[in-house]
């Protein structure tokens, strides 16, 4: 049996973090889902993910700082950046910092999880 892809949505925004935790538990993949940059750092500690989705615009500690600390501390967990301000200079700038992809908002959710099952472990 495949192991499960883990998951850990990094999203500000109560209803869409929690619409897209049930949507993506209900394709079959482990699930996580915290509202800030601090409990995504915090949670990381504890367990092991595979991929982060994360929002750029955060409170307090913003999207750009977390992708950094999970680029540097934790090199196998791949991150998807989902952001409304996808303009070109920031979609290279979170290429550059190391993000596997970056989606638009409002995003089509096939593309979400094509990218998904893209970047999961084989």
């Amino acid at each position: 049996m495949a192991e499960i892809t883990e998951l850990l949505i990094i999203e500000d925004d109560t209803l869409l973090r929690t619409n897209l935790s049930e949507q993506l538990t209900d394709q079959g993949y482990g699930v996580s889902s915290v509202e800030s940059g601090e409990r995504a750092l915090s949670i990381m500690k504890e367990k092991k993910f595979d991929i982060a989705i994360l929002d750029l615009k955060l409170p307090k500690i913003d999207g750009f700082e977390v992708l950094k600390y999970i680029t540097s501390q934790f090199p196998n967990t791949k991150v998807i950046v989902l952001t409304a301000y996808a303009d070109l200079r920031k979609a290279e700038k979170c290429k550059h910092l190391g993000a596997s992809d970056v989606i638009a908002k409002p995003y089509d959710l096939g593309d979400l999880f094509d990218a998904i099952q893209r970047l999961s472990p084989k």
